[in-house]
């Protein structure tokens, strides 16, 4: 079994937009030299500390949204299926599952420079049937995964075909 998350630099990324969003009213006040035009004293300075306290409990919470919504994206690959998890919002979330053995084609793209010298990349994976095809962005290592997968897809198939099924059961097992 192989639990998969998004690569660490999606939470850098993140983490980074969120320092620059929490030096901005610094940088503001800074960069307009509000100090010397504006004397904070008095209700003037009360103010502008709840802007200030109200600014970080914004981007609090902007954290807290998007860390939940990254970090609950997963992959789960046993020997039987592949169970994609996608958290859409804070309170929804996706769970679809696909059998091994419905496989029919993986996709890796590695995309960038950055992406190159950091291991991380999408793979998409195409079943047999009508459910939606599975697709992991940011995903490390994946090639990793994409052979862990293809293993376990020809290790369920020498299964099926060494279970003493007919050929007519097995084909309709695997398309379905």
């Amino acid at each position: 079994m192989l639990i998969c998350r998004k690569h660490w630099i999606v939470y850098t990324l993140n983490g980074f937009a969120l320092f620059l969003m929490f030096l901005l009213p610094y940088g503001i006040y800074r960069l307009l030299n509000l100090s010397s035009v504006l004397e904070l004293t008095g209700k003037y300075y009360y103010l502008a500390m709840f802007f200030y306290v109200a600014w970080f409990l914004l981007l609090w919470t902007y954290f807290f949204i998007t860390w939940t919504n990254i970090y609950l994206d997963e992959w789960i690959i046993t020997d039987k299926r592949i169970i994609d998890i996608e958290q859409q919002s804070l309170f929804h979330r996706s769970v679809s599952d696909f059998r091994i053995e419905n496989i029919q084609n993986i996709t890796v793209r590695e995309q960038g420079f950055v992406a190159n010298m950091l291991g991380y990349g999408s793979i998409h994976v195409e079943t047999a049937g009508e459910k939606e095809n599975l697709s992991f962005e940011t995903l490390p290592r994946p090639y990793k995964v994409r052979d862990m997968i293809t293993e376990c897809h020809d290790k369920c198939l020498a299964r099926l075909e060494n279970s003493g099924i007919s050929h007519a059961v097995h084909n309709l097992i695997t398309e379905s």
